[in-house]
């Protein structure tokens, strides 16, 4: 490979590239005509604002591909595809295609098949995930905390299910915008688990109740939920998650405490031995 192809797929070009097309694609929905990018700050020139950025776009994409090309013929396809990384990349600019076959000057139709296609070009950002430093370590410590997070998540979805079902039995009829349903009800539920906020329901409710029984119910039944679902059950399930991420990070030191205690189990023999 020329030493012009391997400047092309460097790590460093690689990086400019994709922050240059982050860049680009926040130009695009910044001044896009259909999200009412005239009336923004860039002011009369949005409209050449948006082409260039579509140009600069439609110029990453080719960049992309070219790069996919070049590393295909340099490593072969076979031990190209063989990376987790590169399958990762070939399959986000196979996403970037439909792309070339905008209209750059204008926007897409509403109804076009490319235009359900568009969110392909929000993949490539991922790729600079390979970039970051330690990333199998991190990938690693993440397969391990999902692992043993699935049983505390499980248990987190069961609780809504179980206090969701409650609400709409007890709050459907006074707050229909909250739990006229099931599945509205576990959203609201799921709200209530995050903390943030968590009263303003159960105060809406006592406000829109007929007997201010119902609102003490209500309070009283939300002080359940978040304790359970907010204080307990995400605690527990982000300790846990946290927890294995972290747990190889003492790896090393124990591997020399391991070799250090065995080293003075040897001197203590080779003592015992001298003594005796």
């Amino acid at each position: 490979m020329g030493s012009l192809s391997k400047l092309l797929i460097s790590e460093r070009v690689v990086v400019f590239v994709i922050v240059l097309n982050t860049i680009a694609l926040g130009l695009v929905g910044h001044t896009d005509p259909q999200l009412g990018g005239l009336d923004n700050p860039f002011g009369s020139a949005t409209p050449t604002i948006y082409e260039l950025a579509r140009y600069l776009d439609y110029a990453c994409v080719i960049y992309f591909l070219v790069e996919v090309v070049l590393k295909v013929r340099d490593q072969g396809f076979k031990h190209y595809w063989s990376s987790g990384w590169n399958r990762f990349d070939f399959i986000v600019v196979v996403l970037s295609i439909p792309v070339l076959f905008e209209n750059p000057t204008g926007p897409a139709s509403p109804m076009s098949v490319v235009l359900s296609l568009r969110l392909g070009r929000l993949f490539r950002l991922f790729r600079i995930l390979r970039f970051i430093p330690n990333r199998e370590h991190l990938y690693q410590g993440m397969k391990r905390a999902l692992r043993a997070s699935v049983g505390v998540f499980l248990a987190l979805f069961l609780v809504n299910i179980v206090l969701a079902l409650g609400a709409t039995q007890l709050f459907g009829a006074t707050s229909r915008e909250y739990f006229g349903n099931p599945l509205l009800s576990m959203y609201s539920l799921f709200k209530v688990f995050t903390v943030e906020g968590w009263y303003e329901i159960p105060d809406a409710i006592a406000k829109s109740a007929e007997h201010p029984a119902i609102g003490v119910l209500a309070r009283l039944y939300f002080i359940m939920s978040v304790t359970l679902g907010g204080l307990l059950g995400l605690g527990l399930a982000n300790a846990v998650f946290v927890d294995e991420m972290t747990m190889d990070n003492n790896d090393d030191l124990e591997t020399k405490v391991d070799r250090l205690s065995e080293e003075i189990r040897r001197i203590r023999e080779l003592l015992e031995t001298k003594q005796s």
